[in-house]
């Protein structure tokens, strides 16, 4: 069991800014089977008075509340807490520190307490302060105001709340500033979806007359690379997120296979330019201009972590498909996953310490994950279907997969602890290849 220790540093703010005061909280979170901290979101209560909301339309509090749920629903060292577990109710008295009934909070074990105030705003729906409490000590995590002109802001505000909120206790709220790629089948074509990490803000990006697969995001989340495949050719794809544009280019041989992108923002892709896939890093005007891995069998699937010291790729040198490191600082290679006899998909954590991949096991796919300083290689997910194309998040604690457990394949979410994997929502169809960057 891994344990980490992470220190909480809870400065009060107020919203102007300046820190008034700190205090230190400790909290233990384990691996498998980690112990939670129990949290409770408020109903939103009024700026003037701190009663009822007033002057504020359609259910906008209601809606923040729930987001602010749901979200957190997808961390998981968070247990949420219903209003029926809040002993004496759950009205907390106020949305302060000075005016918050913590006793009952505290009765009721919870850890962390967020309150909403709302106040009108003329010409938008309302402004809305946002406070997290830690409740043994009534001290402030993280408050934030917000403007907010309308209802389809409210999710935006609830995803940068959780990330500020996240970020308070782990250190990192990459989980809620990102954006995870992935393909939706649509009759006999293939498409090029995105969604957040909790499966909103769902968008088409490509609609094209084919089957596009292997999506890969650019280490600043700016592009996206696939390949599509039409009736005649493989096709290198590149789609741009300021622009939204996207550009289609002819590679040499006649097969492409999984992108990615190198520190440097390179395409780097296998092509079968001498028979069989080798893998090539292609320059700014997509034109091949070295070889990154070559050897008689198959080398396909590259990734590379953050520092661009280190690739991690697929290759049948050995006689099965078995997962390879290699260096890029001195060159050399060495296959890194030791069991099972056919492994596939590696994605290598950001800073480079982990590697989390598929195996086949009893004619199903599942994850496995590798610590490369230790060898250890250990299996993260179990239960039915296959588990497919896993994918680190920007912050190196989740893994995006896709999977057959209930029936057609979808997107699930996992951590590198190999916690209960959690659907995240797509809309109907199959949904395959995800593939995690930032926003």
């Amino acid at each position: 069991m891994i344990k980490k220790f992470l220190l909480i540093l809870l400065a009060l703010f107020v919203f102007s800014g300046p820190v008034l005061a700190a205090g230190v909280l400790n909290i233990d979170i384990y691996g498998p089977g980690q112990s939670r901290v129990n949290l409770f979101v408020a109903e939103a209560l009024s700026k003037d008075g701190a009663g009822p909301v007033g002057g504020i339309p359609e259910n906008a509090p209601a809606e923040l509340q729930q987001r602010i749920h749901a979200n957190c629903a997808f961390l998981p060292f968070f247990n949420m807490l219903s209003g029926k577990d809040i002993v004496g109710g759950p009205n907390p008295g106020g949305y302060v520190a000075q005016n918050i009934d913590f006793n009952k909070f505290q009765l009721s074990r919870t850890d962390v307490l967020v309150t909403a105030a709302w106040a009108p705003r003329p010409g938008g729906v309302g402004e809305v302060e946002l406070r997290a409490y830690e409740v043994y000590t009534g001290r402030l995590i993280v408050g934030k105001g917000y403007g907010v002109a309308n209802k389809q802001q409210i999710p935006e505000v609830a995803a940068r709340f959780c990330a500020d909120l996240m970020e308070a206790l782990t250190g990192q709220g990459d989980f809620f500033r990102s954006n995870i790629a992935f393909i939706k089948k649509e009759g006999q074509r293939k498409q090029v979806y995105m969604a957040t990490a909790q499966g909103l803000n769902l968008q088409k990006i490509t609609n094209l007359d084919g089957i596009a697969v292997s999506p890969a995001w650019s280490h600043d989340g700016q592009k996206l690379v696939f390949v599509f495949l039409d009736k005649k050719y493989h096709n290198l794809c590149v789609w741009d997120r300021q622009t939204r544009s996207l550009e289609k280019k002819r590679l040499p041989g006649n097969t492409l296979i999984a992108p990615a992108f190198t520190k440097a923002g390179n395409v780097a892709i296998s092509l079968d330019m001498r028979g069989n896939p080798d893998i090539y890093e292609l320059n700014s005007e997509y034109k091949v201009v070295r070889a990154l891995e070559e050897n008689w069998g198959i080398d396909i699937g590259p990734d590379f972590d953050r520092a661009g010291e280190k690739m991690v790729f697929v290759s049948n040198r050995l006689g099965n498909p078995h997962v390879f490191l290699k260096n890029l600082v001195n060159g050399t290679s060495k296959r890194i996953s030791l069991t099972g006899k056919y492994n596939t998909g590696p994605s290598i954590s950001p800073d480079g310490s982990q590697v989390v991949f598929a195996q086949m096991v009893n004619g199903k796919h599942k994850l496995f994950l590798v610590d490369l300083a230790s060898g250890r290689e250990r299996q993260l997910t179990f239960g039915p279907g296959s588990d497919e194309d896993p994918t680190w998040s920007p912050d190196g604690y989740f893994i995006a997969f896709a999977s057959t457990r209930s029936g057609p394949s979808k997107i699930y979410l996992t951590t590198k602890h190999g916690d209960e994997p959690i659907l995240i929502p797509t809309g109907p169809g199959e949904a395959t290849s995800p593939a995690w960057g930032k926003l």
